[in-house]
């Protein structure tokens, strides 16, 4: 008897489908629409949108595209911003925006990688990780690193974060 083992493209299709089945009808028929343009840039298992932000502080300037979570998108609403940083444990960088971010328990995780920017939820402060680290529930990924990663390390001070267009 043959046992039946689906090839990787035939089960990431079985997986598009299954996801699209569980989410609301119009999501689900907007995600039906897009179908034709082409898989949509995920990263860290969420869906990458076209917000991209740019972090200075002096000459070091890292870039971030932001995931499409409500959490990124109240982040990129309240840009330009410019605020002090605050260090925490040689890990990241951190700052306070003006308002609280609207989060979701699907986006919390555990362990940040070096180059994201996150949101800690019972803090209220974004940061920036320049090294790995774990920090228990309540993170919430805003978006991955495209540029400068190596300059979030030696930021200091202050930092302006803006909205870049392409």
């Amino acid at each position: 008897m043959a046992i039946y083992r689906p090839t990787i493209p035939a089960a990431l299709g079985l997986a598009a489908i299954l996801f699209a089945s569980l989410l609301p009808t119009g999501q689900r028929n907007a995600f039906a629409a897009d179908a034709h343009a082409g898989p949509v840039p995920v990263a860290q298992g969420f869906a990458l949108s076209a917000m991209k932000v740019e972090i200075t502080s002096g000459t070091n300037r890292a870039t971030f595209q932001l995931y499409d979570t409500q959490a990124a998108k109240d982040f990129y609403a309240q840009l330009p911003l410019q605020l002090p940083l605050t260090n925490f444990r040689n890990a990241q960088w951190m700052f306070y925006p003006p308002h609280k971010l609207e989060v979701t328990v699907r986006e919390a995780y555990h362990d940040g990688i070096k180059g994201e920017l996150s949101y800690y939820a019972p803090w209220g402060d974004v940061f920036m990780l320049y090294e790995d680290f774990y920090a228990g529930d309540e993170m919430h990924r805003l978006g991955i690193g495209l540029s400068g990663i190596d300059q979030i390390k030696p930021m200091n001070g202050t930092i302006t974060a803006k909205k870049l267009t392409n």
